[in-house]
């Protein structure tokens, strides 16, 4: 009985520490593209669910800011930003870090104001901030690729890649420096009227929900770098 129970306490025990990660979680208008120097793939339309699991410690992670506007002219656009390079070090295991906007635009105009500048931030489960970094670029990054439809299953841990750009310095939680911003925009609009040959694509279209709509030209609108 006892080599039973002895067995299963360190199955427990290395099964606790196989599997205890960092997760890190972001909102829809926060796109996640890579995490510690590995692209993330979310596939031809992207999941809502926005969270990865990642190593203590150190983080490098690179989003960048994008949200859909559907006008009452039947127009929609999708306004973007640059690559925003956010990173932070010392996280802690077990716990889950939520990326956010600070002052996150209301509407369309705000909206392309903000894309020039963004402003992310990282905080810990407590809501206590962690980092925060604005300014973003739209240079070429080394893991993205671009034209992949599929998704794929990605180990985001055991790596710590930095793909720092010139951005200002990020804002710490102790840290009371003030930020220039970088400023760079990349605005993607997009015809309510979409013209194609393929008639299956144009009935699955019609067919679709406005989400659905939604999740596919954010996912086409990803596709321009």
């Amino acid at each position: 009985m006892s080599l039973r129970v002895g067995v299963a306490a360190f199955g427990l025990l290395l099964s606790s520490s196989v599997f205890s990660a960092v997760t890190i979680t972001a909102p829809e208008e926060i796109v996640i593209l890579a995490v510690n120097g590995q692209e993330v793939n979310n596939g031809l339309i992207p999941s809502k669910k926005n969270n990865y699991q990642v190593d203590p410690g150190n983080l490098t992670v690179n989003v960048r800011y994008r949200e859909y506007f559907e006008h009452l002219n039947g127009e929609h656009d999708i306004v973007k930003s640059g690559v925003v390079t956010i990173q932070t070090a010392d996280l802690k295991d077990n716990q889950t870090y939520n990326l956010a906007l600070v002052n996150a635009p209301k509407d369309f105009n705000e909206a392309k104001k903000f894309a020039e500048q963004p402003t992310v931030a990282l905080y810990d489960q407590s809501k206590k901030l962690v980092v925060q970094q604005t300014g973003a670029n739209n240079e070429a990054q080394p893991w993205f690729s671009g034209n992949s439809l599929l998704g794929r299953t990605l180990d985001l841990t055991q790596k710590n890649k930095n793909n720092v750009v010139n951005q200002p310095a990020p804002v710490y939680a102790a840290s009371t420096t003030n930020v220039a911003p970088v400023a760079v925009t990349a605005t993607t609009a997009v015809s309510g009227n979409i013209k194609t040959t393929d008639q299956q694509l144009v009935e699955l279209w019609q067919k679709a929900s406005k989400a659905e709509r939604q999740k596919f030209m954010a996912w086409l609108a990803g596709q321009t770098n």
